[in-house]
């Protein structure tokens, strides 16, 4: 009995380790291929403006690695339903405030900040990289359908789709406008601000 135990967990365990090790597998061949586009579009366009491009990639990959992306691929490697049959659904703004406390303040506060920290850097580097989505007004429009999206997926994979969480991480994006808004501003005149944001004559 002992020995069919052990291999039972054997083989749970192997079968585990394949998995991550193809999950792994393909995020090193996703790095790889955004390696080989900067690569290749090196001598395309200035070094500076291939890194706004980079990171605001880099920003969505793991957005949507955090909230959904990581749990479909899991699913597709170990041969589960990616779609679930129960659903969770919040419609009710700032519920969390009156009820997640029930948590604990520590894991309240946790909770609301890594939510508007997540957006924060796509806030601000989407504007950096798209010259023509720069205003507060088309920012908050892409940040919010991007968040209006994730949440979207995760309530037919089963995970919790709340509006709190799509407020929370469009306020994030929006603050992340705000210190481009306020770094273009300080560095206007930088020639290396200019050429990361694509201005420079």
């Amino acid at each position: 009995m002992l020995f069919v135990f052990r291999r039972s967990i054997y083989a749970h365990n192997t079968r585990t380790s394949r998995i991550l090790s193809h999950r792994n597998n393909w995020y090193g061949d996703f790095g790889s291929l955004l390696s080989s586009n900067f690569f290749i579009m090196r001598k395309r366009m200035p070094l500076l403006r291939q890194i706004a491009y980079f990171l605001f990639v880099v920003c969505v990959l793991v957005i949507s690695t955090a909230t959904f992306l990581d749990w479909v691929i899991t699913c597709l490697l170990n041969g589960r339903a990616i779609l679930a049959t129960e659903h969770s659904l919040n419609l009710i703004p700032f519920r969390f405030i009156t009820e997640t406390w029930d948590m604990g303040v520590r894991k309240q506060i946790t909770q609301t900040i890594a939510n508007i920290l997540m957006f924060l850097p796509l806030g601000f580097i989407f504007p950096v990289a798209f010259k023509k989505a720069r205003t507060f007004y088309k920012t908050t429009i892409c940040m919010l359908l991007f968040s209006f999206l994730i949440e979207f997926v995760q309530y037919f994979i089963g995970r919790s789709a709340d509006i709190d969480d799509l407020i929370l991480n469009t306020s994030g994006a929006m603050l992340g406008y705000f210190l481009f808004y306020k770094l273009s501003k300080l560095f206007r005149n930088k020639n290396i601000w200019k050429k990361l944001n694509g201005t420079a004559s």
